[in-house]
């Protein structure tokens, strides 16, 4: 299982995660990027090289 954490306070909506989630893992609501399919994420951690902010974070859970 996968946790996804977004800092509200960090994310700017700039939507970089968005884009580059080959798993189609977030979208962005009210100006905020939101994990609305968490269980789609494929562990790559490119959201969280791509966030220029330190906003997203994947934790790999066993």
């Amino acid at each position: 299982m996968t946790e996804i954490i977004i800092d509200k306070e960090k994310c700017n909506g700039c939507g970089a995660c968005v884009d580059a989630c080959p798993g189609d893992v977030y979208e962005l609501r009210e100006g905020k990027a939101v994990a609305v399919n968490p269980d789609a994420c494929h562990h790559c951690h490119t959201c969280e090289d791509v966030c220029e902010q330190d906003a997203c974070h994947v934790v790999d859970e066993d």
